[in-house]
């Protein structure tokens, strides 16, 4: 969390919110940790929190440790999402979204802001000229958790890290947009928060059970990424079935 990620309660809700909400709207996800796609939204809210750099404040409510909140505001389904402007709601909407629908909302609700101006994002990062030197930048970008940016810096005469990376830099931007669901959102957080081990025993799991033909140029990717060095890629490295 940080200044412009915050947890939300009960006890400081006014303060946090609908006093805060009179500088700059404030963004109130209700979610659960049972919630498959509040994890899934989650991500994409708290991205858009740190790209947006203060224009908005997102404030996260757990909904099954703040009922009353939940019930105060009609919450029946979650994620719930509402959006506050001078202490009042403006506009909101429920379950999981993809990134452009949830882009549109916040320039609908940062348009409500008195002498409010079009949202501006932080610009997308210069290409580098050299294909190494766009290889190091989407192994920057990835170890971020930004795929989308990380295909754009991929090169694509390389064929050898570069294809091993593609595949890791779409599942991510495939996960954020709701193309993918399920145990794919868990371990697209992890290896956005640099949990690799978790990520990588998950991708294990799924290997094993053989319904996910994509968890297998997933790992692949972490593998390049993370490099031979690395004690986890070397312990799973060993646990991978062979073809």
């Amino acid at each position: 969390m940080n200044t412009h990620i915050i947890e939300v309660n009960q006890a400081n809700f006014q303060a946090e919110v609908i006093q805060q909400s009179h500088q700059r709207p404030v963004i109130v996800d209700f979610w659960a940790p049972w919630c498959g796609p509040c994890r899934m939204l989650g991500p994409i809210l708290e991205r858009l929190a740190n790209e947006h750099n203060g224009r908005f404040r997102l404030a996260k409510i757990n909904s099954d440790q703040n009922q009353p909140l939940a019930m105060q505001f009609n919450v029946r389904g979650i994620p719930a999402v509402k959006a506050f402007v001078n202490g009042r709601v403006v506009d909101e909407f429920v379950g999981a979204q993809p990134e452009p629908n949830v882009r549109q909302f916040l320039q609908r609700v940062l348009a409500q802001m008195p002498n409010a101006t079009p949202a501006q994002p932080k610009p997308q990062t210069a290409v580098p000229n050299t294909p190494q030197a766009r290889l190091q930048k989407a192994k920057e970008l990835l170890r971020q958790g930004n795929g989308r940016e990380a295909l754009r810096h991929l090169p694509t005469s390389d064929t050898g890290e570069a294809d091993q990376l593609r595949p890791l830099a779409q599942f991510l931007v495939d996960v954020g947009d709701g193309r993918l669901t399920g145990p794919n959102i868990n371990i697209a957080n992890m290896i956005q928060k640099r949990e690799y081990a978790g990520a990588m025993y998950g991708l294990l799991m799924e290997i094993n059970g053989g319904g996910n033909g994509r968890a297998r140029p997933v790992m692949l990717g972490l593998f390049a990424l993370l490099g031979d060095q690395d004690a986890t890629v070397r312990a799973y490295k060993q646990q991978l079935p062979v073809l």
